[in-house]
């Protein structure tokens, strides 16, 4: 004899959807008053062709760029910022810049915004704060105050990253070297793309070899390189 199927339970919790995953940004009043030119300025962000990773048509988008490089001391947090910049200031649309230096965060000292809160504490369950700053439509999200990032940040960066599309439509993340122990291989991997960032006469083939250890090949979407002899070309 079949047995019979008990009778489903109303009261049994349905399976959370992506648009639960949406939580409100707080996004400051205080408008920094502190800008280092010497990390941002025009001979940098200018150099920046930012149409490479925008549509033709770009009415209603959502890009989400990592930038990185093989090792420390390439100039990848200095790319971040001029590109973020020049995004911005280009075609006129929300930018978000986002820190994910745990150990070196300077974005916030960049961009003369408060250490906190921001990326940490959001991704700890507390509030998803951003800062205006000096340059219209660009904000910034430091790092945050609560250390370390949990071992569940990368299952909650991606409701972040939902939260944030619904303010801005470019989300640029700062992140550590890919030799660096605490690279976040699986925040990486939910971003759109790469930009990994390699200086002249420092980054070796070996240290491209082990970036792609780190993240698949077809991530990156451009190379930039630092520190270049206009005489060499």
């Amino acid at each position: 004899m079949g047995g019979s199927q008990s009778p489903a339970n109303n009261n049994e919790v349905a399976p959370s959807r992506p648009t639960d995953l949406i939580r409100p940004v707080r996004i400051s009043a205080n408008v920094a008053e502190t800008l280092d030119k010497q990390a941002v300025n025009y001979n940098l962000y200018n150099s920046f062709n930012y149409s490479l990773f925008v549509p033709d048509d770009y009415k209603a988008i959502n890009i989400s760029l990592g930038v990185t490089s093989p090792n420390k001391g390439e100039g990848k947090t200095t790319a971040a910022c001029n590109l973020a910049t020049a995004i911005s200031m280009g075609i006129g649309r929300r930018t978000l810049i986002v820190d994910l230096n745990t150990k070196n965060p300077r974005i916030h000292e960049i961009f003369g915004v408060p250490k906190g809160p921001g990326v940490s504490d959001g991704l700890s369950g507390g509030e998803i704060c951003v800062s205006p700053t000096q340059i219209e439509n660009l904000f910034v999200m430091p790092i945050g105050t609560s250390g370390a990032l949990s071992p569940t940040a990368a299952s909650m960066f991606k409701g972040m990253l939902t939260s944030l599309f619904r303010e801005f439509e470019f989300v640029l993340v700062d992140l550590p070297a890919t030799g660096d122990r605490d690279f976040p291989t699986l925040i990486s991997n939910q971003l759109t793309g790469l930009i990994a960032v390699v200086k002249q006469k420092k980054t070796k083939r070996r240290d491209l070899e082990k970036l792609f250890r780190r993240v698949r090949q077809e991530t990156v979407l451009a190379f930039v390189m630092n520190d270049v002899n206009e005489n060499d070309f």
